[in-house]
């Protein structure tokens, strides 16, 4: 740090030439985890056999749900790697001849066959063309009608035909696959087959195209297609499946019904009309029996069309426009699928909606209309993902287990998207923000149609424990009089919540959670009383505050005015100092990391700046273009993103503040369109998440790099056998490097030979020295029970039991045999006495292994000897000592009180 902190600005032109040319191997990698969401309803599904599983193709995978429960139970094509399709997936087909086997056509120009029980790719059939559309007869499964594009997508002369018709066939294990050329069309639309493979539809622009199958090998002439013309632009088309009745959607909402189709003479043609719709129709089925025509559109509505009577019943507001009706193999379903990217199984009988899943909304939103504004944020509570769902709502997605959580409607709004040609314009969220402990929310949304006055409105929502979901607590209208920029909490409530709001009218504005409005209450009511006030306003020059950020204890909040950053104190409202950017560029984005790191990021247009808050300087900088930051304040790292201008594709780096080197530094795919840190509840570590331009959350981990691991186990088995084969060079350690080299000696075979000679010797003499020591230390302590035998020669309880006791109290028990034998031993002779006293002597003396005087000291022992008349002084004192305590026990009865117990 002390280096760090002395070092000098980088020049820009210096750190982007060694950025971008000089190679740089980053010691962590961005390993993809898994994807999560995606768009769920853009192409129609299909059912298993049963009815009990579908079938939704997702990007260039397919995903099987379970219709009892919604979940996903298995996830085909999920690498491109392992066999898998390149690109989007358009359609699904079960195998007419194999029901447990599925098509999937793809615009990578495929047609895969897969085992969708196992997961296994039977077989990959080549078109060479991006494949639009696929149908199938089940009584001809052996081929497949496709539509294909054809020309370059950049044509500047857009009357020339893009679309062609083809019939491919699979062929046997003997004949080839083949196309055969059926036509070709400018923007086709609609393809379908009848159910017995006679006659084949498909719809472009104003005219509707019937051919009669047949099963020649060459080009299908014109003459043998018949032409249905239209009135308005032709959507969708679909064929009865008994009678010879041809069903065409236009733009207009109206649906024709053109009756004996296969006729060759035009008079017997019968049109009738169905309308209902005022919007263009998206879809069209018909029942299994023929008798009802289910049709959608925009109007987030289906239509049930009983076609003998004309009687008509609806089942409204859906939730969105209707791109797709598919019916379960049993009746028991209709399958909708809707444009905020949702499948809903509708009950046939009851029509009531049984099952709901839910993708990312924003897949299908519109772009310019309703942009990502929020971006991707993490909701404290649980860590979903947060971000603009519907117009006027925000989606709660939980992205490790990639499911809908809920759908938060900021403001009502009707669905109808449009009025006649007109475009309806709604609100839009704009911004939103969570407390740290996620018990506050607030979110900014605004509608403006350029014809009457702006709406702007502030919202303040409170989390509701009960209800899991957070409710409407404050909304303060117009709390700018311009558009605001941003929107923050401070992270730290030390004198209550207080959220933060910049807007184009050059001001920003504290707010607090004001209690005065329930001082006559207390508890929960006086909470429900309170209101989100401004507490103070702050202006800097004449500039206009772009984004505002908290430092993680709350005592900094950072707003940037133009090229400067501002640094305030959010209590007092007073400003504390100002930095200038080197670059004369507008701040776009700021923020600060997490706990005891003094580091403010910034990014401009061009330029990436790492403040140090301690010196008020620059500590590092990059010249290089950053569409999205993110800050991770566990780990105090931080990410940011690079699109490519050119292509999808886009660069994520991962820095730590400290270090303008990256720790990590991946190439995506992709291009990204927001980015995040994702907390991990199972590992405490963090993931990073980013929302493709095919909107799916793809869930990267940062690892450290193989490579450098590779690269040190590489390094270590080098210097080991340099170390085995080289006697006189070695590798360079540290403790050399520390200490001086030392030479490497290898001792003789003699010195070998003596060296184990001395230490066997050595061992032998301790372990003999040792053996004797137990051996005396044994015959010490002496083992009157018997109780130091191995457990398997030991005799039973019974036998040892008296020995342990007498072992335990050996002092009580001669005290009282000697008390009764007291008076007999009175009368002895003195001498036997004194023998018996000997014996018993000597049997100890033996018992503890020690010689008498006379052998051990003979000379001291008769010195002695002389001095004391020729008594022994080896047995004296113990008769006399024998002798008083039998005298002394034989006058007095021994008292119970004065036992030691």
């Amino acid at each position: 740090m002390s280096s760090a902190k002395t070092q000098k600005v980088t020049p820009v032109n210096n750190v982007e030439n060694n950025f971008v040319y000089k190679k740089y191997d980053a010691p962590n990698k961005i390993v993809l985890s898994n994807y999560a969401a995606g768009n769920i309803s853009e192409y129609p599904i299909e059912f298993t056999k049963d009815s009990k599983y579908f079938f939704s193709s997702i990007g260039s995978c397919v995903k099987i749900f379970s219709t009892a429960t919604g979940a996903i139970v298995k996830v085909l094509s999920q690498s491109s790697n392992l066999g898998g399709h390149s690109n989007k997936i358009t359609r699904v087909i079960l195998n007419p001849k194999n029901h447990l086997q599925l098509y999937t056509a793809s615009l990578d120009g495929t047609i895969k066959l897969w085992d969708y029980n196992d997961d296994i790719l039977l077989k990959t059939y080549n078109v060479n063309a991006p494949i639009q559309h696929m149908v199938m007869s089940p009584e001809a499964p052996g081929h497949a009608y496709i539509v294909v594009k054809s020309g370059d997508e950049k044509e500047k002369d857009k009357s020339k035909d893009n679309c062609i018709v083809y019939r491919f066939s699979f062929g046997n294990s003997d004949e080839p696959s083949q196309l055969r050329r059926i036509c070709s069309l400018r923007d086709c639309s609609s393809i379908d087959i009848t159910n017995n493979g006679r006659w084949l539809a498909f719809g472009a622009r104003y005219k509707a195209y019937v051919w009669e199958i047949n099963q020649d090998t060459e080009d299908v002439p014109e003459t043998q297609i018949k032409e249905h013309v239209s009135v308005d632009l032709i959507t969708v088309l679909k064929f009865h499946p008994d009678r010879p009745i041809l069903a065409i959607g236009d733009r207009t909402g109206k649906i024709t019904l053109i009756t004996n189709y296969n006729s060759d003479n035009t008079e017997d043609y019968v049109r009738s009309l169905l309308h209902w719709h005022h919007l263009p129709v998206r879809c069209l089925t018909f029942m299994a029996d023929g008798a009802y025509l289910l049709s959608g559109g925009e109007e987030s509505a289906m239509v049930i069309w009983q076609l003998d009577t004309g009687h008509k019943q609806f089942l409204p507001r859906l939730g969105g426009a209707i791109d797709s009706i598919t019916i379960s193999p049993n009746h028991r379903f209709y399958c909708v699928g809707l444009d905020d990217n949702s499948i809903r199984l509708i009950n046939s009988i009851s029509q009531n909606i049984e099952q709901v899943i839910q993708g990312l909304q924003y897949a299908h939103a519109d772009n310019a209309s309703n942009p990502l504004s929020t971006g991707l944020i993490i909701e404290p509570h649980n860590h979903h993902v947060v971000l603009n769902g519907v117009q006027g709502s925000l989606q709660f997605y939980d992205a490790v287990s990639d499911s809908h959580v809920m759908n938060l409607e900021i403001l009502p709004i009707n669905r109808i998207v449009r009025s006649g040609d007109r475009e309806v314009i709604h609100a839009h969220v704009a911004h939103v923000a969570f407390l740290r402990s996620g018990e506050w929310m607030a979110t900014v949304d605004m509608r403006d149609d350029k014809v009457t006055t702006p709406e702007l409105f502030l919202k303040f929502w409170r989390w509701d424990p009960d209800t899991q979901a957070y409710k409407l607590h404050t909304r303060v209208d117009y709390p700018h009089t311009k558009p605001i920029t941003s929107l923050t909490f401070n992270p730290v409530s030390r004198q209550g919540p207080m959220a933060i709001t910049t807007s184009e009218d050059k001001t920003f504005k504290v707010w607090s959670l004001n209690t005065n409005f329930g001082r006559s209450a207390s508890g929960a009511a006086a909470i429900d009383t309170a209101a989100w006030i401004c507490r103070s306003v702050g202006v800097y020059r004449d500039n206009v505050p772009r984004i505002a950020a908290f430092s993680e204890d709350g005592s900094i909040l950072a707003v940037a005015f133009g090229q400067a950053i501002t640094l305030w104190d959010p209590y007092l409202n007073s400003i504390q100092a100002v930095l200038a950017q080197p670059n004369p560029e507008d701040i776009e984005d700021l923020s600060f990391l997490g706990d005891n790191c003094p580091f403010l990021i910034a990014k401009s247009k061009s330029h990436l700046y790492v403040w140090n808050i301690l010196t008020c300087k620059v500590w590092w900088s990059y010249y290089i273009s950053v569409d999205h930051l993110a800050v991770d304040i566990v780990t105090n790292r931080f990410a940011i993103v690079s699109n490519y201008s050119s292509g999808n594709k886009a660069r994520v780096i991962v820095f730590d503040p400290k270090s303008p080197n990256p720790l990590a530094l991946q190439h995506m795919e992709y291009k990204c369109l927001s980015l995040a840190w994702l907390p991990k509840e199972q590992d405490g570590n963090t993931a990073l998440i980013c929302l493709t331009n095919k909107y799916e959350i793809a869930i990267h981990a940062v690892k450290s790099s193989s490579t450098s691991e590779a690269a040190v186990v590489n390094n270590k088995e080098d210097t080991n056998a340099l170390y085995s084969t080289s006697n006189n060079e070695t590798a360079p350690r540290l403790l050399d490097e520390m200490y001086g080299s030392r030479e490497t000696e290898r001792e003789s075979e003699e010195q070998a030979r003596i060296r184990l000679k001395t230490a066997q010797a050595l061992r032998e003499e301790a372990m003999t020295a040792n053996k004797k020591d137990r051996s005396v230390r044994h015959r010490e302590e002496g083992d009157i029970a018997g109780l130091s035998a191995p457990s398997h020669v030991l005799p039973n309880v019974e036998s040892l039991f008296d020995t342990f006791m007498s072992s335990l109290m050996t002092l009580r028990i001669d005290s009282s045999q000697q008390e009764e034998l007291a008076p007999e031993a009175m009368d002895l002779d003195e001498d036997a006495y004194e023998d018996k006293s000997v014996d018993e002597d000597s049997l100890l003396l033996q018992d503890n292994i020690t010689k008498s005087a006379k052998d051990d000291f003979p000379a001291l022992s008769n010195y002695f000897n002389q001095k004391l008349d020729q008594n022994p002084t080896a047995h004296k004192p113990v008769v006399e000592r024998q002798a008083s305590s039998s005298e002394s026990e034989s006058d007095d009865e021994e008292d119970p009180s004065n036992i030691n117990w």
